[in-house]
């Protein structure tokens, strides 16, 4: 189902009631981009999920799979994007990614993108010639 821009627009409103924090503004242009949902109630009640989620820093997760979404939707959501680096994972929580930043040698920006780890041979000769 193709949401309407009212219907975002509502939908915007009302998350920015639960988040005051999460500017209309940009909430309208998240739903702009992910337009195409299973209905508009799996949306409505994902939606509100998330926002309730005090560890939910932004609203982007919002389309991303998971128990925030009916059970009857899942199934018909977009499959997420894959890991640049690594196979068979998704980009937004790579378990891969994360690991190498908790070993850091990836910058936590760099969640689901492709690293270049620098070699600790190279590492040495910046950090001996300033």
């Amino acid at each position: 189902m193709i949401i309407t821009d009212q219907q975002g627009r509502a939908i915007a409103y009302l998350l920015h009631e639960i988040r005051p924090d999460w500017p209309v503004a940009s909430l309208v242009s998240l739903i702009d981009k992910h337009r195409d949902v299973p209905s508009l109630g799996a949306l409505t009640i994902a939606a509100t999920t998330k926002a309730m989620e005090r560890t939910c820093q932004t609203p982007a997760p919002i389309f991303h799979p998971g128990p925030h979404w009916p059970e009857a939707a899942r199934a018909q959501l977009p499959r997420p994007e894959p890991c640049e680096d690594h196979i068979g994972q998704d980009a937004h929580n790579c378990r891969s990614c994360w690991a190498d930043v908790k070993a850091g040698i990836r910058p936590q920006t760099h969640i689901g993108k492709h690293h270049e780890a620098v070699s600790e041979e190279a590492a040495s000769l910046v950090q001996e010639n300033p």
